[in-house]
């Protein structure tokens, strides 16, 4: 049984330890809220602890530059354009690697490709590893992304992209993040490789005050939903600290009058093409009644509420994480 595993039962088995009396300060609806939030920052401070690794790998590679590249094999990757390694017929060994056609630089950007050659076999066993991440990649201003697994490119990329122009690349340069830490990206965006709706952990590398790269993991919103929403039968829903939905279950989706999801479950509407972020907010809720407790929950940090809406009373019980800037509602239909 792995530590993951292990972690997960003592939080659902705590209710049965308890005694009468701690049980009635610590009901089941805040414990199994509790273990919900502490399994996905147990797991996201995991990957924090790995991306910083992965990024020690990497300056270790330019610390013995000079040794790698006179033993590369610079055949490994074969161009066409821009592009190498390209599904449907790419090695799933190897990386897609884009270089853009504003690199600058083509002989710089082929060195770096040919030093970091070694992230392949690493960007591989992450994803092994860690069902929860989708997809591991770098991107430097040099004009040159290296991800994994192997995709393709050739049809969701346009071959003249600013890579410094996305936000997993600038939200942790030095102007947005000076102290040069790890980032997540806590607000949900789409993913430009057609994953749908993410969200990103970030690592700037540098090289004395140069950086290098920006290292990334992603993590999709249907991983959150397989990963940890569908392993409890309670009816969560987080949002992030502007009001929209991160993720969630049907039916609490609905009780807060958000749009209608119809013959459609969560997960596949978030990947569809017609599907706007913007709609599924609290703050944009038809109902006055969710967009109060949207106010209350984000501004006025209260963590109970009564929703009497449509016919509906509903407890809901929130709880803030602290690994990323979300809010994650707890509701018990009445």
């Amino acid at each position: 049984m792995d530590v993951r595993t292990v972690f997960f039962s003592i939080l659902l088995l705590m209710g049965s330890s308890c005694s009468q009396s701690e049980k009635s300060n610590l009901d089941k609806v805040e414990l199994e809220l509790n273990a919900f939030i502490s399994l996905i920052e147990y797991d996201f401070q995991t990957l924090e602890e790995e991306i910083e690794e992965l990024g020690e790998f990497v300056m270790n590679l330019y610390e013995n530059e000079e040794v790698i590249l006179s033993k590369v094999n610079k055949n490994k990757y074969k161009f066409i354009g821009g592009f190498s390694n390209v599904s449907p017929n790419e090695d799933s060994n190897l990386s897609t690697i884009y270089i853009s056609q504003k690199a600058k630089d083509k002989a710089e950007a082929m060195k770096l490709l040919y030093l970091t050659n070694p992230l392949d076999s690493a960007f591989k066993a992450i994803i092994e590893k860690y069902p929860v991440v989708s997809q591991v990649y770098f991107n430097s201003d040099l004009q040159i992304n290296r991800l994994y697994p192997p995709y393709d490119a050739f049809s969701m990329l346009e071959p003249d992209l600013d890579l410094t122009s996305f936000n997993f690349y600038y939200l942790a340069d030095e102007h947005y993040n000076p102290n040069k830490e790890i980032v997540w990206i806590d607000e949900i965006y789409a993913d430009p490789v057609g994953k749908g709706w993410m969200i990103s952990l970030l690592n700037p590398v540098y090289v004395g005050e140069d950086l290098k790269m920006v290292l990334a993991f992603d993590i999709t919103l249907n991983d959150i939903i397989e990963s940890y929403l569908d392993k409890f039968d309670r009816n969560f829903v987080i949002i992030d600290s502007t009001g929209k939905l991160v993720a969630g279950k049907s039916k609490g989706i609905e009780a807060l009058s958000l749009p209608p999801l119809k013959n459609h479950t969560y997960t596949q509407t978030i990947t569809s093409d017609s599907f706007k972020i913007d709609d599924f907010n609290l703050f944009r809720s038809k109902s006055k009644e969710v967009r109060k407790l949207a106010s209350q929950v984000i501004l006025a940090n209260e963590v109970e509420h009564t929703l009497n809406d449509s016919g509906l009373e509903i407890n809901i019980s929130v709880a803030k994480m602290a690994t990323l800037n979300w809010y994650v509602l707890d509701l018990t239909f009445k």
